[in-house]
This record gives structure tokens, sequence and C-alpha cells, in this order.
């Protein structure tokens, strides 16, 4: 039997992953929670296969995060479920060791397929078209401080805000925008914004 934890905040996203869960694997245990500070608890409390978990990828950047849920379960399978605007994010996700990146957006059918692929021991990002196209080797060759940084970007930060947000000073971000900007090919916010919608 699978057994599943599932965060999810909303009560009506969280009956509709579990429901979509059932029908796909009807023999699931799932133990539901509605906030990603409980996870902790409940891991230490009870083995799982799979934590499913709606986060915003920004939330994860502090890396105790992971490393706290794979201290107590190491062979834990991790679905993220997450905002439209962050796709972007997947890559470096899956490369802290996250095996999966879906967004709200995702269907039914996206949803039991990326449980799938997680389950059997592969990696799942939001939707294989984006993983094979071209221009997201770009975004997969940021550090993940360059993706944070890109991150805040998009979502309309200044340098100074930035600086305040990660606790970093304006020149430790200025040299991270700098080498992000390089790697993607770009020069402003605009451009930046430009390829990254294209990437998706």
């Amino acid at each position: 039997m699978t057994r599943i934890l599932l965060s999810i905040k909303n009560d009506f996203f969280r009956m509709g992953i579990a429901a979509s869960v059932r029908e796909y694997a009807g023999n699931a245990y799932i133990e539901e929670i509605n906030s990603l500070q409980n996870v902790s608890d409940s891991l230490q409390k009870s083995y799982f296969d799979l934590l499913i978990v709606e986060v915003s990828l920004s939330e994860l950047f502090n890396p105790s995060v992971l490393d706290g849920i794979r201290l107590i379960q190491p062979q834990i399978k991790i679905l993220i479920i997450s905002e439209d605007n962050e796709k972007v994010l997947a890559y470096t996700y899956l490369k802290k060791g996250v095996d999966g990146v879906l967004l709200k957006s995702m269907s039914k059918y996206e949803f039991q397929s990326a449980f799938d692929t997680v389950l059997t021991g592969r990696k799942y990002a939001v939707s294989t078209r984006v993983v094979r196209r071209r221009r997201s080797k770009k975004v997969s060759s940021l550090s993940p401080r360059e993706t944070e940084v890109m991150h805040l970007l998009l979502k309309g930060f200044r340098t100074t805000q930035i600086c305040k947000e990660l606790n970093l000073a304006p020149s430790t971000i200025s040299t991270v925008k700098l080498k992000m900007y390089q790697k993607m090919e770009v020069s402003n916010v605009v451009d930046l914004m430009g390829k990254v919608n294209r990437v998706g």
C-alpha cells in the first residue's frame, strides 16, 4: 500500500488531489495536513512513500526545509505543487532533490502522470514539453542563488528590496544578477521576462 502525506492549505484543492490519488491508486493511504509546518511532525510519527506539498518554491530556498525532510525520511519522494508563475524554478528544485514539480493549473491526467513518474523513481518537471525546450537549458544552468534572484526580479523586486529579502549586500546581488543575465543572454529585466515566458 502506498502511503502518502498530503500537505495542502486549501481544503477544496486538497480534497481534489486526494480524490485524484484514490481514483488512480485506489488502495493508497492518505494522511492530510494543511500546513508545511506540520510536515516534520507527521514524518516523525509515520513512514510515507510520497509527500505531496503545495508551496511557493521561493519559500523553499531555505535549504533547511528540504534537508529537514530528508533527514527524517531519506527515501521519501517529494512532489511539489506550485504557482504557475514559478515554473522556471522547477529545474533548480529537481537539482536540489525534489522529485517532481507541478503547477496548480495542471490537469487531472498531468497530476496522475507525475504521481506515477515520481513513485517509479523518475523526475517530473511541470511538463515534458518544457523540459525538452532548448531555451530551458539556460534556466537549468542557473545556480540556486541566481534562480532565487531571477525569481525576485520577475516579481518586480528592486535590488534594494532583494538585498533586504535575502539579507545580502548590494554588491553580492549585483554580482549574482550579472552572472544570471550572462547565462540567460539578456541585459535587463524586460528581456529576462520575455525569455522566461518563452521557456514554457
